[in-house]
């Protein structure tokens, strides 16, 4: 399932940025099994949802600047039609955006800033 995959790759993503261990974009890029353009299309999603990484050059990583790191969870559950009806009041809504990341694929982050509360 193509969904399973991007969430795998997400936490990846996290996993390596976290530890500081992704090497160049090239090879973080690899390692995620994505072209480097979409690799920088998925830290610009992130950067657009607060969430601040930047290459570091002495560490040859992608490293978090405001945060340890983002919570990727996610659940699935399948709808009734009352259900999808309650939800939806009967219409269909589009009013979150898409994500490049998942393409296409509705979902929000929610980033740790505790480390920054604690340096401050």
């Amino acid at each position: 399932m193509e969904f399973i995959r991007q969430i795998e790759r997400l936490q990846l993503l996290n996993k390596l940025v976290r530890e500081q261990r992704t090497g160049s974009p090239e090879e973080f890029a690899e390692r995620l099994g994505v072209s480097r353009a979409k690799l920088y299309l998925m830290l610009d999603e992130l950067r657009d949802e607060g969430v601040e990484i930047r290459y570091s050059k002495r560490s040859n990583s992608f490293v978090y600047e405001n945060c340890d790191g983002v919570s990727v969870v996610f659940s699935l559950k399948v709808l009734g039609v009352d259900e999808v009806r309650s939800i939806s009041a009967g219409k269909i809504s589009n009013y979150f955006p898409t994500s490049k990341i998942l393409d296409g694929t509705i979902f929000s982050l929610v980033y740790d800033q505790s480390a920054n509360q604690h340096a401050s």
